[in-house]
């Protein structure tokens, strides 16, 4: 018989077993796991033992048998179009998953009843199908050798033959070890699933009220609670479901479920445990705490994570969705270890469920046992089970780095680690432009904008015990890192890769907006779509409710932000059906933290409310507004060197327009400008060559210019940053400005705003003065900064 196959490594959960033509037969369902090649060579020898021992006579009949079964095998297989047949036809799925060892062992007792017939004739015919598997054997190694060869220079590139052949055999090893060391006993399996929260969240399935509640119009109800770190919190709950007594009925695929999931609850705080105790793996643990001579065992969660970690991390953990709009510079690290740790934790957690069972089915065919009442439901459709949406690769490495540093222990490895960081890494140019760089920028444009900052990459990582393998296929994939323009471009090609995605993290919401929201809207109209292809994915091993199409239901959204954008907070509401809650942090604004107390300059500042029935029609009265009743006033000669900040760039063209038909004397400046020109129309602004300058809000997020030369300046919105607000004023200073107005102290500051501009108005002037002024009968509000 010939040599066992060298199956590739690949981490997709393959299991090809002994190469006859039983297995060649139901070779459909290609995630089943293949064990390691000592195994294999043991099998074969017993299974040559076998053959001498039965008269060849009789194997031919077998293969004639087998040949049949496979044809329907083949039938069963096409994704989605015979579901429903094939999970009632009772053990069909079942029987891909017992060994060739056993089928072996049946045909040898069939046959020997008919042992005495027609020797001769079964010598001729087991010696020509003898051959033949060998020959078929030696095609398909060499065919599954160069496929490897071929996926190695794809996805290594870098790596020699010989290095990638020691990995992928210390990853078979790994998930080998795994296989026979993690193995708890039955009892251990049920009591941490009783506590475990990934347990109660993904393998219970949902009861009919739970799911009727979830697609009405007003699933959630809300309440209010306080903790110390994130302060006001709005808890999401679904809204009572009718517990009366009602017999399981049968799901669309499969049988009746005497477990349903919980709906959420009002969270608690827990204080005082083990972080392991809050279901987190002991390696995890290990590797947050970097205190030498430490048990992390015994450490509480308090000890190891900071208070604002604490908080996140029990929201999280428990899955409920989570908008946090308070992210910023500062507290970036924290929150992205939160979610990086949550993140590992649900893959581990997820991988190991499957070797487990794994084990399970192995050691009954060991034993001899039937699977065929055996049923184990941990997989989705596909293998993708969190997505990480990040604007920048700047942004990527840090999120790897920090997956790495949570993962690895001292020995650990990072495979293609070089490739990563050629690709991800800080480029030559921006090393000589600090280098050369003569203004100083602000301290959150610098934790942006130092690195890679190209907005357009996706990359799959795989997650082993010990090893963390970066640029994985994505079908092959446990953690997919992206930005919104790098997954949309893949998207039109493809999107089964977001059908199974269980945790869903959208990292500094607010450089997204800025950079182009329509993308990020992409993505989540083609979460949990029907596949189009199998991508070998076994649907004996489906959760039924993946296959019932109840995956969003079950999916987190963990949403981080440094400003309370309306976007943000719809798509969070809208887009987010979690059967676990949801909690928005919503904190009122204090007099010592707005950002109009930080203008510096002496400078009377008018608020303008303009009044506008609906949030759509707000675009247009602000227009009319604006070209009616302020522009006018800039005609005069003492009101030159205007500047006009716009936040929409759907804005800025129509006023440039306007502008233009109007024939006024006016220069523009946004995002798509090219360098020669913006440095032209700086130039003529300052000189007062042109009286009115546009200027967009992209274009101050991406440069932070400094304008030189203004006199007055108009908010034609509110800033998206409540930062950038004190920015320009504070450059309407002498020190900025034309020789002919220093010292005239004739400068002013104009904004418009209405009632949907609430958020950003309470994060320039304070939560309870934006009640104050929304509210009021005066349309104008005039605020005076500054002193002598």
């Amino acid at each position: 018989m010939g040599r066992g196959r060298r199956g590739s490594k690949r981490g997709n959960f393959k299991n090809h077993g002994s190469r006859n033509s039983s297995s060649r037969g139901r070779g459909n369902f290609k995630n089943k796991r293949k064990f390691n090649r000592d195994g294999d060579r043991k099998k074969d020898a017993e299974s040559d033992n076998k053959r001498q021992k039965l008269q060849p006579e009789k194997e031919s009949e077998p293969l004639v048998e087998e040949s049949s079964s496979s044809s329907e095998s083949e039938e069963e297989v096409k994704p989605y179009t015979q579901l429903l047949s094939m999970f009632k036809s009772g053990n069909r799925a079942q029987q891909v998953l017992t060994s060739d060892e056993e089928e072996s062992e049946d045909v040898g007792s069939e046959d020997k009843s008919e042992e005495a017939d027609s020797r001769s004739e079964g010598d001729s015919v087991s010696e020509s199908g003898d051959e033949g598997m060998d020959e078929d054997d030696i095609e398909d190694e060499d065919d599954e050798e160069e496929d490897d060869e071929e996926e190695e220079r794809d996805l290594l590139g870098v790596q020699e033959a010989d290095e990638v052949e020691e990995d992928h055999e210390e990853l078979d090893e790994e998930e080998h070890e795994d296989e026979t060391e993690e193995e708890p006993s039955g009892d251990e399996e049920e009591m941490g699933s009783s506590t475990d929260p990934y347990h109660l969240h993904y393998e219970r399935e949902m009861s009919e009220s739970l799911l009727e509640t979830l697609t009405s119009p007003k699933p959630y109800q809300t309440q209010e609670l306080n903790w110390k770190a994130l302060g006001r919190m709005v808890i999401h709950l679904p809204a009572k479901v009718d517990r009366k007594m009602e017999k399981p009925k049968p799901v669309l695929l499969g049988e009746t479920t005497e477990k349903y999931v919980i709906p959420g609850t009002l969270p608690i705080l827990k204080t005082g445990i083990p972080l392991v105790d809050y279901g987190v793996k002991s390696q995890l643990c290990t590797n947050l705490d970097k205190r030498p001579l430490s048990d992390s065992s015994t450490q509480t969660a308090e000890e190891l994570l900071s208070p604002l970690q604490h908080e996140i991390f029990s929201l999280a953990n428990e899955y409920r969705d989570i908008y946090y709009p308070e992210m910023n510079h500062l507290n970036s690290d924290e929150i992205r270890t939160v979610y990086c740790l949550h993140s590992l934790n649900h893959v581990m957690k997820s991988r190991d469920k499957v070797l487990l069972h794994n084990a399970k089915l192995k050691k009954y065919k060991e034993n001899g046992q039937s699977t065929d009442d055996v049923e184990f439901r941990d997989q989705g459709l596909v293998r993708p089970r969190v997505l990480i949406i990040a604007p920048l690769r700047n942004s990527a490495v840090k999120i790897v780095e920090k997956l790495a540093s949570l993962l690895l222990p001292v020995k650990g490895q990072i495979i293609n680690k070089d490739r990563f960081y050629k690709e991800f890494g800080e480029e030559k140019d921006e090393e000589d432009k600090k280098d050369n760089k003569k203004s100083y920028k602000p301290e959150d444009y610098e934790a942006v904008f130092t690195g890679n900052t190209d907005d357009s990459f996706r990359i799959g990582i795989s997650v082993a015990k010990r090893t963390l393998k970066l640029y994985a296929g994505f079908y092959k994939a446990d953690i997919l890192i992206a930005s919104p323009l790098g997954a949309r471009t893949l998207l039109a090609d493809d999107f089964d890769f977001l059908c199974s995605i269980e945790v869903l993290v959208i990292d500094q919401t607010d450089i997204l907006y800025m950079q182009n929201w329509d993308h990020v809207l992409h993505i989540f109209q083609h979460l949990h779509l029907q596949p189009r292809e199998q991508h070998d994915t076994d649907l004996g091993r489906v959760r039924l409710w993946a296959l019932n199409g109840y995956s969003a239901h079950y999916r987190q959204n963990l949403i981080f932000s440094s400003v309370a954008l309306p976007e943000a907070a719809a798509l969070f509401s809208r887009r987010g059906t979690n059967f676990a809650g949801k909690v928005r942090v919503e904190n009122v604004v204090l007099p010592s933290a707005t950002t109009v107390c930080r203008v510096l300059v002496q400078l009377p500042q008018a608020f303008h409310r303009f009044p506008t029935p609906t949030a759509a029609q707000s675009a247009d009265d602000r227009f009319h507004f604006f070209t009616k009743k302020i522009l006018p006033q800039y005609r005069d000669l003492l009101m030159s060197n205007t500047l006009i900040y716009i936040p929409s760039y759907y804005d800025y063209v129509r006023l440039r327009n306007h502008l233009h038909k109007e024939e006024y004397n006016f220069g523009q400046a946004c995002e798509y400008t090219p360098d020669g020109k913006l440095a032209q129309v700086r130039n003529r602004f300052f000189l007062g060559k042109k009286r009115l300058l546009l200027y967009t809000e992209r274009l101050h997020f991406y440069r932070r210019l400094t304008m030189k030369g203004i006199h007055h300046v108009v908010f034609y919105q509110l800033p998206t940053f409540p930062n950038f607000y004190p920015e320009l004023c504070n450059l309407l200073q002498d020190a900025f400005q034309n020789p002919k107005y220093r010292g005239d102290g004739s400068q002013t500051c104009t904004v418009l705003y209405s009632t949907y501009d609430a958020q950003r108005l309470a994060a320039i002037v304070g939560s309870q003065r934006a009640a104050e002024m929304l509210t009021s009968d005066r349309p104008v509000h005039l605020f005076v900064s500054g002193g002598s």
